[in-house]
This record gives C-alpha cells, structure tokens and sequence, in this order.
C-alpha cells in the first residue's frame, strides 16, 4: 500500500482544478496562465518575483525546454507556497526554501497520480527512459524521480512487513 503525502496530495489536487489528468496535458505555459504569472526568458538564472501584486517569473533561455520546465516547476514552489525576499533572510531559511522547492519540482514535474498508472519496465534503464519520454524530462531528472518514488513504495512495504510480524 503507498500513501500519499500531504504534497503529493496538494499536488493532485491542483492539476485536477485545472483540468490535468494526464502527462500529455502537462504544459508550463498553460500552468502560468491558469495562474496569471507572466513568464519571460532572458539568459539569466531562473528566478521569480512579485510586481505590483503579479508573479513574474524569468526563465533561463539558455536551458532546453526540459530544463526550463525544471525550473518552472521550482519557481513555482517560491511563488505558491513561500513568503519572503531570499535575499534578505536568514541562510538556513533560505537553505530550507530551496530544499523545499527542489522536492516539490520533482512531485510536480512527475505527479504521483500519474507515476502510480504507468506500468514500469522491471529494467530500470527501460524505467527511467519511460518516464523521461512520458513527463518530458531529462534522463536524470527521471531516475532521481523514480528513486524517491521506489523508496516509498519500499518503505511502506517494509513498514506492513513489520506490522504483519507484530500481529
């Protein structure tokens, strides 16, 4: 048995509000326009900001469009679900934030609602590609997904394992 987490909850929960069910649907663009945040592309680090009461967010031109939508993913954590000029608190809060902000990009790049209905190849090089195809991923990205991902089911099922020798 796999229980979500409370973000991968949250998650699902906002792709469903916006009418996504599936991976072919994912789109950044359309995700910023469902929530008024402008994005532009500069060639500059990726990051976001509010102006007179609007997100903005900039995203690196340089990157392929994988890495873009890394990134969005990521600047969207900020913008959502954080508060707060970095620039101007405290180190480990800060350390904190991005931590937060790169677990979330994987969740939302590679929901688990979606994940959870992919049938995987037992091959993990044939997962990984799989994933990487279905969610429009960078190779990495998609086994570092697939990692958290198997790591849970592991530890769920090692967790029924022991309440099984317990009853």
């Amino acid at each position: 048995m796999y229980t979500n987490s409370h973000l991968e909850d949250w998650i699902e929960n906002f792709y469903r509000k916006i009418n996504i069910t599936k991976p072919e649907q994912i789109n950044f663009e359309y995700i910023a326009e469902m929530l008024g945040i402008r994005v532009y592309f500069k060639p500059v680090p990726s990051f976001s900001f509010k102006y007179y009461g609007k997100y903005r967010m900039v995203l690196d031109e340089r990157k392929n469009r994988k890495e873009q939508w890394n990134d969005f993913a990521h600047e969207l954590c900020h913008v959502l679900k954080h508060y707060g000029n970095q620039f101007i608190m405290n180190k480990m809060f800060r350390q904190l934030q991005e931590f937060q902000a790169n677990n979330f990009m994987y969740h939302f790049c590679i929901p688990t609602f979606m994940l959870s209905k992919i049938s995987l190849p037992r091959l993990q090089s044939e997962a990984i590609k799989l994933i990487g195809d279905t969610f429009k991923v960078t190779y990495p990205f998609a086994a570092k997904r697939l990692e958290m991902y198997r790591r849970k089911q592991f530890s769920f099922a090692c967790y029924e394992a022991c309440i099984k020798q317990l009853s």
